[in-house]
């Protein structure tokens, strides 16, 4: 097969960029436009092995479902975890947790849980990247590196030429650590940088809300001259946007304060709306994250941290110690499942995420070896994913529906 794919939407990130051209040549993948580091990384990952292995012995796919099945069948708590899949799978997890009293845990779930918790405490006034690439006159980027793990993100919604903004004047600020290629892109916006690293973002954060709020609360002479002007310059270009926008991201905040600091974000855009227009954007919900919070929450009511162990949904904590089963899911990357040393089944496109696996079952990759849907970033929209390749491999949500039949054939 030696094809052509335009319009390709990229699954290895949450802003899920749809413009990409794949080009295939018998079966070797390669992004020909718009490829950032991991699309590359991403489409030229191998096809899975044709064949599953039981305690590191090949074996076929039916012998793997039914070893899944009788392992899940005998735990008392078992859990599904990882998560990396689609809109599909993510149902189809849900369906199999349910029918087990399984517990679910999303690999990213460390991270969102600090959005979720300031969220379901106070609220939040919250945009779309759309909306920040064609209307935000200011961004202020809150942490380090916060735009690191999407390495496009940049190039399409602060520097797009196609932006309805696009020839007027956007003003930039950091509070935190850029990194080097976040600077190199936006150095024609001359951006305020306000440099800290963990605790120092917030007491950042807090003396630009003290600034804007006018409170007399210390003396700013005693900071140093260069970030009191500093502080100077992005509390007056806070109070000159138009539309401003904070943009974070969960997993750069220093996790020891995330809460403090998100829910700190919250309140100053809160604030700021009683005099004019400004919004937060969250960078999370890669590998699936915010494909499995969508779908959780709509199917359970739960977004996170979700136990059936009851007979029906409820919220848990991260806390995994007490599962004696594990069924992990990575069709995105190579992340292994967490050393838990209870029976544990991985469904991997990457077979070096199963080194130690008791029962490992290949599956392809939503967007290269079949189709599905995806949550963006931004949670408002579900992208379709095409199938780039000539793939026998399974998707996720077919092996769960099987190791289902296969437990509902077979009862206890």
């Amino acid at each position: 097969m030696n094809a052509l794919t335009a319009n390709v939407t990229c699954p290895f990130c949450s802003l899920l960029c749809d413009d990409l051209s794949v080009r295939n040549e018998q079966g070797r993948l390669d992004v020909s436009a718009n490829a950032c580091r991991l699309a590359r990384q991403g489409f030229t990952t191998p096809q899975p092995p044709a064949k599953a292995r039981l305690n590191g012995v090949p074996a076929t796919i039916e012998q793997a479902v039914t070893a899944a099945a009788r392992l899940l069948q005998k735990s008392g708590r078992p859990l599904v975890a990882g998560l990396g899949t689609d809109v599909d799978g993510i149902r189809a997890a849900l369906r199999l947790a349910e029918k087990i009293d399984a517990a679910l845990l999303h690999s990213q779930e460390p991270y969102a849980v600090h959005n979720l918790k300031a969220l379901q405490a106070q609220g939040g006034i919250m945009t779309t990247l759309a909306e920040l690439k064609n209307r935000a006159d200011a961004v202020i980027f809150i942490g380090d590196n916060v735009t690191g793990d999407y390495p496009r993100f940049i190039e399409r919604f602060i520097n797009s030429p196609h932006s309805l903004f696009a020839g007027r004047n956007r003003r930039l600020a950091y509070l935190g650590s850029p990194g080097r290629k976040e600077l190199d892109e936006c150095h024609n916006h001359a951006p305020v940088v306000i440099s800290g690293y963990g605790v120092e973002i917030a007491d950042n954060l807090a003396l630009l809300r003290a600034r804007l709020a006018d409170r007399q609360l210390l003396d700013y002479t005693n900071l140093p001259a260069t970030k009191n002007r500093k502080l100077a310059q992005v509390a007056d270009l806070i109070r000159h946007a138009e539309y401003g926008v904070l943009v974070w991201c969960p997993a750069t905040l220093p996790q020891d304060h995330a809460d403090l600091i998100i829910s700190s974000l919250l309140d100053l855009v809160r604030d700021l709306n009683t005099r004019q227009r400004f919004a937060g954007l969250s960078l999370g919900g890669s590998n699936g994250g915010a494909t499995f919070q969508n779908v959780a929450t709509w199917q359970t009511g739960f977004p996170s941290g979700i136990s059936f162990d009851a007979g029906r949904p409820s919220a848990i904590d991260t806390d995994t110690s007490d599962a004696d089963a594990l069924l992990w899911i990575s069709a995105f990357s190579d992340e292994s499942p967490p050393a838990l040393n209870v029976p544990t089944i991985v469904l991997s496109t990457y077979q070096n995420a199963a080194k130690h696996a008791d029962v490992y079952i290949p599956i392809g990759i939503p967007g290269i070896d079949h189709t599905g849907n995806l949550f963006r970033t931004d949670n408002v929209i579900n992208m379709p994913l095409k199938k780039v390749r000539d793939s026998d491999s399974p998707s996720a949500a077919r092996i769960i529906r099987e190791i289902t039949s296969e437990i509902e054939a077979t009862p206890a």
